[in-house]
C-alpha cells in the first residue's frame, strides 16, 4: 500500500493505492462520517488481483478543507482521482460514496467503467425523502456528539468509547457488530472531519438530478428501512421507473453497513466479487 496526494486546484486529496501496478483499476468511496481506511480490508483483500484505490473526500481523513461540501464538490474530488489513475475503473461507494459513484454512473466519464452503489443516500436532495430517513435525527445526534467531545479536548480514546458504545438498531451496540480496527477507524474519522461537511447538510444532496439514468453498467445495495437506510424501500420502485433493468440487492437484516458488518461479509464478498468480474 502507498499513499498519494491528488492536486484539485489547490485542494489536496488524500488516497491509498493497493495491488500490482497493470492491474484493473478499482476505486473505493467512503460516506459521510467515514475515511479511506473503512475500506482498508477489502482492499487488502482484493490487492492480490486489482489495482486498488480509497480517497479521502474534501474535509474527511487527511484531504485538505474546503468552502463548500456539496454532492458537486464530493463528485470533483472522485473526478480527479479518476484522471489521476488515467484508466476505466470500476467504482464502489457507499452512502454519499454510493451517491457519487451514482452521479459518476449517470456521466459520459470515459474512465467510468461500472458502478456499485452500497445504500447510496440517493435521494437526500429531495426534502421529504431526505425527512421520511432516519437520517436528520441521526445527523443531529453525530453533530452533537461531535461538538461535544470538541469542546471537551477529548482525546481518541473517548471517541472510541463513543462509537464502541453506540447503540445499534439491532439490539446492543456497534462493538457488538463491527471488528475493533472497524470502530477506531471510524472514531478516527469523526475526530479528523471537517464540522463545515455538516454545515449545510440540507442543501448538500440538491444538485443531484435523480430522473436521469446511469449510462454504464451499474448495481445497486440496499439494506433494511427498518434498521437505518438511507435507500428506502419505495426508493427502489422510483430508481427502477429511471434505471429498469437496475439489479438491486436487498439485504435484509443489514444496517446502513455491510461492507464492515461481520454478519454481512460472506455476502457482500460474493456480491463486490461478481461486480467486478462482470
Amino acid at each position: 500500500m502507498n499513499d498519494i496526494t491528488i492536486d484539485l486546484a489547490g485542494l489536496p486529496l488524500a488516497a491509498s493505492v493497493y495491488g500490482p501496478r497493470d492491474a484493473t483499476p478499482v476505486l473505493l468511496l467512503h460516506g459521510l462520517s467515514n475515511s479511506r481506511d473503512v475500506w482498508y480490508d477489502w482492499a487488502v483483500e482484493l490487492s492480490d488481483r486489482y489495482r486498488v484505490f480509497t480517497l479521502d473526500f474534501r474535509g474527511h481523513g487527511h484531504s485538505g478543507r474546503a468552502d463548500r461540501y456539496h454532492i458537486g464538490d464530493y463528485l470533483a474530488d472522485a473526478v480527479a482521482t479518476l484522471d489521476a489513475i488515467g484508466a476505466p475503473t470500476r467504482v464502489v461507494g457507499h452512502s454519499l460514496g454510493g451517491t457519487v459513484a451514482g452521479a459518476l454512473a449517470q456521466s459520459d466519464h470515459a474512465l467510468v467503467h461500472a458502478a456499485l452503489l452500497v445504500d447510496p443516500a440517493w435521494y437526500f436532495g429531495i426534502p421529504e425523502e431526505f425527512q421520511r430517513t432516519v437520517y436528520p435525527k441521526r445527523f443531529a445526534l453525530l453533530i452533537g456528539l461531535m461538538q461535544q467531545l470538541r469542546q471537551a479536548h477529548a482525546p481518541l480514546s473517548a471517541w472510541i468509547t463513543a462509537i464502541a458504545q453506540t447503540p445499534h438498531p439491532s439490539g446492543g451496540v456497534f462493538a457488538d457488530y463491527i471488528s475493533d480496527r472497524q470502530v477506531i477507524s471510524h472514531a478516527s474519522a469523526l475526530q479528523r472531519q471537517d464540522a463545515a461537511c455538516w454545515t449545510d447538510i440540507d442543501n448538500a444532496f440538491t444538485a443531484l438530478d435523480t430522473t436521469q439514468p446511469f449510462r454504464c453498467p451499474t448495481r445497486l445495495i440496499r439494506c433494511d428501512s427498518t434498521l437505518g437506510a438511507a435507500f428506502l424501500d419505495s426508493h427502489a420502485d422510483r430508481i427502477r421507473a429511471v434505471n429498469p433493468a437496475l439489479p438491486i440487492e436487498h439485504y435484509v437484516g443489514s444496517d446502513h453497513f455491510p461492507h464492515r458488518t461481520h454478519r454481512f461479509a460472506t455476502r457482500f464478498r460474493a456480491d463486490l466479487e461478481s461486480f467486478l468480474r462482470d
